[in-house]
């Protein structure tokens, strides 16, 4: 393949990735009209994890030491057990733009936490991206409480969201040095089924009886496309591109969220709302030019 081609199909997948998980927040609050919680995150995963585990198999990246599945089993709490309970409970209390602009500061998590063990240098430009994100999600909080679909209550669970995000991606670091990303992503989908599977199966009722062609094309949506899909997407994207181009390239997800949650659901944009979406992705990308942070990016970015 030459230059030009490659340099277009890597965009293109990274433009792919970013709209999928633009749209999934819609999709989610869609899809939990009809499917609870507890049994729409393990059909989703179930589909990702079967995916995930043919490609791995055909790769031969199945097989990991036992102590290395225990180090996975654990890391599953945080993400995607943890993770996304507090993204998808959010998404159903408030606004897909709400989640989607809340969830973009999770560099700033990773960042704090990085400058609390020593492990970055405190800078003029990273305590301010840290400032201005924080005061974004402020505005979007307040503005949750005068917004029809939106609620303090689920911002905060977003944020909940985001500081499992961020611990994990702290603490994986040292894991990808000994599995790849494939066998991390796999394992964490896959151990996840052993608890979203039995809290699925407390969710009694009729549900089943309601799921329509078009709620199967939903979940086979965030299951093939957002969760495994978008996975291959983003990591074929910083194979060639530098990190920080990719994770700036993720700030576009809140602005995908928003107009299309106005276009697609007819949601207004209020003052408060857009100058919270703004200044929580302008906070979020000045931390993300910041010194040696920019090599950690691709560790961040990784939630989807």
């Amino acid at each position: 393949m030459d230059s030009s081609r490659r340099k277009a199909s890597v965009y293109l997948a990274l433009l792919f990735a970013v709209l999928a998980w633009g749209l999934s927040f819609l999709v989610i609050k869609n899809v939990v009209q009809t499917v609870p919680v507890f049994s729409l995150l393990f059909l989703r995963f179930a589909v990702a994890s079967a995916l995930l585990g043919t490609f791995a198999a055909i790769k031969g990246e199945l097989r990991l030491p036992r102590r290395e599945l225990l180090v996975l089993a654990g890391l599953s709490f945080l993400s995607p057990i943890g993770y996304f309970l507090f993204e998808t409970f959010g998404v159903v209390y408030t606004q897909p733009s709400h989640v989607a602009a809340i969830l973009a500061a999770i560099p700033t998590v990773v960042l704090l936490i990085s400058i609390l063990s020593h492990q970055e240098r405190v800078t003029r430009g990273k305590v301010m991206g840290i400032l201005i994100a924080y005061i974004g999600i402020f505005l979007l909080v307040v503005s949750g409480g005068a917004e029809q679909g939106a609620s303090v209550q689920g911002d905060v669970l977003v944020l909940g969201a985001v500081l499992c995000a961020g611990i994990r991606t702290v603490i994986v670091k040292d894991v990808l040095g000994r599995v790849t990303a494939l066998q991390l992503t796999f394992y964490q989908f896959f151990f996840s089924l052993f608890v979203f599977g039995p809290l699925a199966i407390t969710e009694q009722g009729s549900w089943h009886l309601q799921v329509t062609p078009a709620t199967v094309l939903e979940i086979l949506f965030l299951g093939v496309l957002c969760s495994a899909g978008a996975f291959f997407a983003l990591h074929y994207a910083l194979t060639y591109l530098p990190a920080t181009k990719v994770a700036t390239s993720t700030n576009l997800i809140p602005i995908i969220t928003l107009f299309a949650e106005m276009l697609l659901m007819g949601t207004s944009l209020t003052l408060l709302k857009g100058l919270g979406v703004a200044t929580t992705i302008i906070g979020v990308t000045l931390t993300q030019f910041s010194g040696r942070y920019r090599r950690t990016l691709a560790l961040t970015i990784e939630e989807g």
